[in-house]
């Protein structure tokens, strides 16, 4: 009897956690997960823009998503991203359950991959994908210098990365330091803060934030800067996902190089 109770018991566990078989992602950061956890087939929508899932119907933006065609998909799962553009009507329009993906730092990141494995039914692939990531960034080697880093995420208005970002976190695990310190993710700031920080390093990215920038190098405003600039793709590195692991390896060789030659 006692055994009966406990294979029934076993059972009913296994059958309270049923994978996920008709996903929306609202989230574009964690398209690049799910691929690597081998789970496109059961992505039904996606927001505008997000590639890789050829057999998904456009749902709208992130900003704005559009609710008759989420409901007419019929997911089981949707993915959403920040809260404060998946509004409390929203919810109540889809009643779905959600999954939030919001990772501000590498721990968060291995942390979703985990969940999203569970909720796809695929948590050896995500076991598997944690230990590798894990390994990406091992054996990285201490600056020997102090390298001072302002990362642009727009040129008009200049708008920085915080330190509650994950460019911040790869900065800092890579042994860098934000020259300019606000705990937002986001924030606008100004030239003068820029220049008074004096970085060693000038990052900026390209893409839907910052489409055509002038080089920071050939700005009047920043003639009097000795900085080393360096050009980023905004989708590799503003968006939280598995692309955070091989962006501190590039961001600790870059950091050394520049120790090495000053």
């Amino acid at each position: 009897m006692l055994r009966f109770l406990l294979i029934l018991t076993i059972s009913l566990s296994s059958f309270s956690a049923i994978a996920a078989e008709r996903v929306v992602i609202l989230a574009p950061a964690a398209g690049d997960v799910i691929h690597k956890l081998g789970a496109e087939s059961k992505v039904v929508g996606v927001t505008k823009n997000l590639d890789g899932f050829p057999n998904a119907v456009e749902v709208g933006t992130h900003l704005k998503p559009n609710i008759e065609i989420i409901k007419s998909l019929k997911p089981d799962l949707l993915i959403i991203g920040n809260g404060k553009y998946f509004t409390d009507e929203i919810k109540t329009a889809l009643n779905i359950r959600t999954y939030t993906y919001a990772p501000n730092n590498l721990a968060e990141i291995l942390l979703a991959v985990r969940d999203l494995g569970k909720e796809f039914g695929k948590a050896d692939t995500a076991d598997t994908l944690e230990k590798s990531l894990k390994t990406e960034i091992s054996g990285l080697k201490k600056p020997t210098c102090k390298v001072n880093v302002f990362f642009e995420v727009a040129q008009t208005p200049l708008m920085s990365a915080g330190t509650n970002s994950i460019v911040s976190d790869m900065v800092v695990r890579a042994g860098g330091y934000m020259t300019v310190k606000e705990s937002k993710k986001v924030f606008k700031t100004g030239i003068e803060t820029v220049v008074a920080g004096k970085p060693d390093i000038y990052i900026y990215q390209i893409g839907p934030m910052n489409k055509n920038p002038i080089p920071p190098q050939e700005r009047n405003e920043y003639k009097g800067l000795k900085a080393e600039y360096v050009q980023v793709d905004e989708s590799e590195f503003s968006r939280a996902n598995t692309s955070a692991f091989k962006n501190v390896k590039f961001l600790n060789n870059l950091f050394n190089n520049y120790c090495v030659n000053h």
